[in-house]
């Protein structure tokens, strides 16, 4: 019967002091930090166009240059944003493109005005734009296309056109 008597000595504490837990979360928080960066994996923005208008774009700083290539078939609209990333520096820029498709051969006027006003909502202070023709391009769409760059008379958008 000596094997249900209770034992002389007492059980080992298996519990882990206090000074293991720091260690470890110290540890465990130096590696974390070291292994981390302040850069975003992926956005998901969640706002949608309107049939017939340009796609919502992010506000995301100040817009740098704002550059037209036309064509017959389109008009190619690329501007230069400064990023606000965390990991971006001072100078750290983003190149965007905004494509314009004619409609039915012509110049889709409307279009173009709303994807310039939507691009000269991100920074009201550019008053800057280029506008780079092709060979092809008639004087009537080149006319309509700077009309629709300046912008109205009462709000102008870009009055500062260069052709190049």
């Amino acid at each position: 019967m000596r094997l249900f008597r209770d034992s002389p000595t007492e059980e080992a504490d298996v519990r882990p002091t206090l000074l293991g837990v720091v260690t470890l979360l110290f540890l465990l928080l130096f590696f974390l930090l070291s292994t981390s960066s302040g850069q975003r994996l992926g956005v998901i923005d969640l706002r949608l166009a309107a049939p017939g208008q340009a796609p919502p774009l992010p506000h995301s700083g100040v817009l740098k240059a704002v550059r037209l290539a036309v064509g017959p078939q389109a008009v190619a609209i690329e501007f230069e944003v400064s990023t606000t990333d965390i990991s971006a520096s001072a100078e750290s820029r983003e190149l965007r493109r905004i494509e314009v498709p004619a409609r039915e051969g012509r110049l889709d006027a409307v279009a173009l005005a709303a994807a310039l006003d939507t691009i000269h909502a991100i920074d009201p202070s550019q008053l800057a734009a280029e506008v780079h023709p092709d060979d092809e391009v008639t004087t009537a769409t080149l006319l309509d296309v700077l009309d629709a760059v300046r912008g109205p008379t009462a709000a102008p958008l870009f009055p500062k056109v260069s052709l190049r």
